[in-house]
């Protein structure tokens, strides 16, 4: 069990005042360690993204099959999860660029997720990735691998959050360019039904599941929180 160092009540005291998100590239690419990252970081902003016609790409770096150790079946579990949860956001299953790295050994390959992201990014791209400081070995690693191709194309980099959310403080990124992105009961209706798309995490019959209720806090949120890196 993971227990928060300050309370979704702290947090939301300590994200006030903060700046709105502009993001005005026409092209975005997601950096999705695991399925369910995309809904659980942003699923409201790749919503709105795409209600005003912005093209967005989504990067599956894993398939998140290590989650339980005992589901011989979880990787094409998760990868329908993702389908079905993207789905949600308008965001078709083609725009899906899967890698299929090991979850959990992202940071062993982190140059393939460079080398995977360099022909989908130009200087008109927004990078949408973790947080390199992230609390989480693969959503740094992606959040080292976006910023590698972002300084080598010149796109735009962002970064969004989660394990922070649980792991860390707001000291941890008080110097980040952070901003946030508020919306409508819409949204957040459209980000709970992704959500409920990645059963696998959010139930489990013989154990704890990855992403029980305490944790949730910060997907029910009505804004989203972004840095620009």
């Amino acid at each position: 069990m993971i227990t928060p160092i300050f309370s979704e009540d702290e947090w939301r005291k300590a994200l006030t005042h903060l700046p709105p998100l502009q993001l005005t590239a026409d092209r975005v690419v997601f950096v999705a360690p695991h399925p369910d990252d995309e809904t659980l970081g942003a699923g409201a902003l790749l919503a709105n993204l795409r209600r005003c016609g912005v093209e967005v790409t989504v990067m599956a770096v894993t398939d998140g099959e290590n989650a339980y150790a005992d589901h011989a079946s979880l990787a094409e579990i998760r990868r329908q999860e993702q389908i079905a949860a993207l789905g949600h956001l308008k965001i078709d299953s083609a725009q899906i660029h899967r890698l299929g790295l090991t979850d959990s050994a992202v940071a062993l390959q982190r140059e393939k997720v460079v080398d995977s992201l360099l022909p989908l990014v130009t200087s008109d791209t927004c990078i949408i990735a973790p947080w390199i400081g992230d609390f989480h070995p693969d959503h740094e690693a992606c959040g080292w691998a976006a910023q590698q191709a972002a300084r080598r194309t010149g796109a735009a980099l962002c970064w969004y959050f989660f394990w922070t959310w649980h792991r860390g403080t707001p000291a941890a990124i008080s110097k980040l360019n952070l901003c946030i992105f508020n919306f409508d009961d819409l949204l957040l209706e459209t980000k709970l039904r992704a959500l409920a798309c990645h059963r696998s995490q959010l139930h489990r019959e013989d154990g704890d599941p990855i992403l029980p209720d305490y944790l949730l806090g910060p997907a029910k949120r009505n804004f989203e929180v972004f840095a620009r890196a």
